[in-house]
C-alpha cells in the first residue's frame, strides 16, 4: 500500500563566502544568543567562531540538498515499478523506469572542515548532536540506495513473474519508510543548524553592509515557507481557509514589492546586485504560480498534492537563489 510521503524542501546555506571575509576585518565581540544550544556554541561571540560554525552547518545543508533530487526520483519510480506490478505481463509496464541519478557533493570545505566531524567551536553537546544525527542519516541514505539497487535488479531480472510482485513490494515499502526516516532525520538536523546559524548570522551581520538584503530575503522566504505549509495543513477544505489565504498571499505581494525596490548600492559595490535582483524575480514568478494555484483551489476546493510539491520545488529554486547570493 502506498504511504503518504512527508516531502522536506531544500535548506538555506548560511553566509559562508561573508563570513569568511567579515572574520578576517571585525574585532570580537560580545553576543547573547537566546537559543540554549547556540549560546553553548558562540558563547565568545567572536566573528572567527561564528564564521566556523556557518562553514560547518553549511555543510550539512549542503548533504540534505544534494539528495533532493535524488530521493523524489526515487520516490516517483516505486510509484510506476507499484503499478507496473499490477500488470506483469504488460511489455511495456516498467517501461521508461531509470535509476535516479545521485550528484556526490564533497563534504568538505577549504578549511577542511569535514562534516563527520564537528568542529570543537560548536561545544560538545552540539559536537555528540551532529555525531550522532549525521551518522544516522548517512546509514539510512546507504540502505535507501542498497533498498533500490535490489529492486532495480529484481525488474531487470524479472522476478515479479516468479513470485506476483511479492518481494517487489516488500522493496518498495521498505524504500518509502527509509525515505520518510530521511526527510524526518533532516527535519531535525535543520531544526538544530537554524538554532545555532541564526545566533551565528547575528555576529557576523552585525556590520556588514550587507544585512538589510540578506534580513530582506530569509525573512521573505520563512514567511513563504509558513504560508505553503498553511495551505498543506488544509489542503483537503481549501474553503476554510481561503480568506486567510488571500490575505497572506497580499501581504507576500507587499513583501516582495518592497524588498525588491531596496537601494542597492552596497550590494553593486560587492557585486551581488545581479544575485539579489534575481532572488526577488524568481520570488515574483512564485508568486505568480501561486495565485494560479489558489484560483484553480477555490474552483475545486481543495489543493492536490501536485499543487503543494510544485510549490515547494519553486520554493527549493528560491533558495537556491538566496544561497547564489551567500557564494
Amino acid at each position: 500500500m502506498k504511504k503518504t510521503i512527508i516531502y522536506a524542501s531544500c535548506c538555506i546555506t548560511l553566509l559562508s563566502a561573508l563570513s569568511a571575509t567579515l572574520s578576517c576585518t571585525n574585532t570580537n565581540k560580545k553576543d547573547k544568543s537566546t537559543q540554549s544550544t547556540a549560546s553553548g556554541a558562540i558563547e565568545s561571540g567572536s566573528t572567527d567562531k561564528a564564521s566556523r560554525i556557518i562553514e560547518y552547518t553549511n555543510l550539512v545543508v549542503d548533504m540534505a540538498n544534494s539528495h533532493n533530487s535524488y530521493l523524489r526520483d526515487i520516490l516517483n519510480n516505486t510509484d510506476r515499478v507499484e503499478n507496473g506490478l499490477k500488470k506483469p505481463n504488460d511489455t511495456f509496464a516498467f517501461l521508461g523506469i531509470t535509476p535516479p541519478h545521485l550528484i556526490n557533493t564533497g563534504l568538505r570545505n577549504m578549511n577542511d572542515v569535514t562534516i563527520e566531524k564537528p568542529i570543537d567551536e560548536l561545544g560538545k553537546e552540539n559536537q555528540a548532536f551532529f555525531k550522532t544525527q549525521v551518522a544516522q542519516y548517512n546509514t539510512i541514505f546507504d540502505k535507501v540506495k542498497d533498498g533500490y539497487k535490489q529492486l532495480d535488479d529484481y525488474l531487470k531480472a524479472q522476478d515479479y513473474k516468479d513470485d506476483k510482485g511479492a518481494k517487489g513490494h516488500i522493496l518498495i515499502d521498505t524504500i518509502r519508510n527509509n525515505v520518510q526516516k530521511l526527510y524526518t532525520g533532516k527535519i531535525v538536523l535543520m531544526k538544530r543548524v537554524n538554532e545555532i546559524a541564526d545566533a551565528a548570522e547575528i555576529v557576523v551581520l552585525k556590520d556588514s553592509p550587507l544585512r538589510d538584503y540578506i534580513v530582506a530575503m530569509k525573512t521573505d522566504m520563512k514567511s513563504f515557507r509558513a504560508y505553503t505549509d498553511m495551505l498543506a495543513n488544509n489542503s483537503s477544505n481549501y474553503a476554510k481557509i481561503s480568506e486567510k489565504a488571500q490575505t497572506g498571499f497580499k501581504s507576500l505581494e507587499a513583501a516582495q514589492a518592497k524588498n525588491a525596490a531596496l537601494n542597492i548600492e552596497n550590494a553593486k559595490k560587492a557585486n551581488k546586485d545581479g544575485q539579489y535582483k534575481r532572488f526577488y524575480e524568481g520570488f515574483h514568478d512564485l508568486l505568480l504560480r501561486t495565485k494560479k494555484t489558489l484560483r484553480d483551489a477555490t474552483a475545486a476546493g481543495k489543493l492536490t498534492n501536485i499543487d503543494i510539491q510544485g510549490l515547494d520545488r519553486d520554493y527549493d529554486g528560491l533558495i537556491r537563489n538566496y544561497n547564489y547570493f551567500n557564494q
